[in-house]
């Protein structure tokens, strides 16, 4: 009979798994960073967690125009859902449509 060999490959200890696995994270981490000024998510996620916030309460995005342009449409539609012009639904569509529009009107400053 054939003798069987049952030798490890030096890439199926463990340290090699676990340096891929902390190399997998920060990459992940370098995408989300990267990536905090384009995604909504890690840009709310971001402005909260610095503390970045206008006079108004809202998050900041580093342009004074941009910053105005949002606090009056958003408050527009904020306006609109107290007096029950507009349902919550219609609100969020809204308040996607205004940031949209003043994100294309005034960019944000990186």
């Amino acid at each position: 009979m054939a003798e069987q060999r049952s030798t490890q490959h030096t890439l199926d200890s463990p340290a090699p798994r676990v340096t891929a696995l902390a190399i997998a994270f920060a990459c992940l981490l370098l995408m989300a960073w990267l990536g905090r000024e384009d995604v909504p998510v890690l840009r709310s996620l971001y402005q909260t967690l610095t503390g970045a916030e206008t006079a108004g309460g809202m998050p900041s995005s580093g342009n004074p125009e941009l910053d105005a342009c949002l606090e009056k449409r958003l408050g527009d539609v904020t306006k609109m859902v107290s007096e029950g012009i507009v349902t919550d639904t219609q609100a969020a569509s809204f308040k996607s449509r205004a940031t949209s529009y003043c994100e294309t009107q005034f960019p944000r400053s990186n």
